[in-house]
């Protein structure tokens, strides 16, 4: 069972080059934590800073992510495929890193989804679940068996439409489906701020969490917890 962790983390951040990726590592490094940023292109991270080391290494290495996991505290993936064409990446990540960190005995794990993998957000949804989104849908539902068979601690949070700016802390969150009444867009630095506050403070271990913004008059961060029924 996951506690209450120690203030300070050591993070091994997977899609540290993306805009959620980036938005986890600045938010991290200013929350005080130590940041390992496991990347493809280090060059894409810019000049070095404190708090931070970048690795140069591919997702899908096994033996490279068991050779540099070793001391951390968990694993925030958010890694998403590079298009709406046919796709592993993913999936074949999520492999890879379970198995490493069984291996190295890293056991919280958090992990960026999709919201389309929602069954019941009705029939646009499903739509793009079957058409457009068709691919990144059946990769990240391959990441998801992957990762709920690990013996891992480990939370899942599905987003919607993910948007760019600053943090607003203004969104929902749900166990099992998105957030009554909320938006179907979040941005990215809003997503990377509910992978810390719950890496630090853990209420959703073992939960496929959704979230969205929620309007300007609501109360930001609000939690409906309710499951899907």
């Amino acid at each position: 069972m996951v506690t209450s962790p120690k203030t300070s983390m050591r993070l091994f951040i997977l899609g540290a080059t993306g805009g959620t990726g980036r938005a986890l590592i600045d938010q991290a490094v200013e929350r005080g934590h130590r940041v390992t940023a496991f990347v493809r292109s280090p060059q894409k991270l810019g000049s070095p800073r404190g708090g931070l080391t970048v690795l140069q290494g591919d997702p899908r290495s096994v033996d490279e992510l068991r050779a540099a996991l070793p001391g951390h505290d968990a694993v925030l993936s958010a890694l998403g495929p590079p298009g709406p064409g046919p796709t592993t990446i993913v999936g074949d990540a999520a492999r890879s890193t379970v198995t490493a960190m069984q291996a190295t005995g890293v056991l919280r794990l958090l992990v960026v989804g999709v919201a389309v993998l929602f069954e019941h957000q009705g029939i646009l949804s499903a739509i793009l679940r079957r058409t457009l989104l068709r691919n990144v849908a059946k990769d990240s539902a391959e990441m998801e068996r992957v990762v709920l068979a690990s013996g891992l601690d480990w939370t899942i949070v599905r987003p919607p439409r993910l948007t760019n700016g600053p943090l607003t802390r203004r969104y929902g969150v749900s166990d099992g489906r998105l957030p009554r009444g909320a938006r179907l867009t979040v941005g990215r630095a809003d997503v990377a701020h509910f992978l810390l506050e719950e890496l630090e403070r853990p209420a959703h271990v073992h939960r496929i969490v959704g979230m969205a913004s929620v309007n300007a008059s609501a109360n930001p961060s609000a939690t409906d917890t309710r499951p899907s029924v």
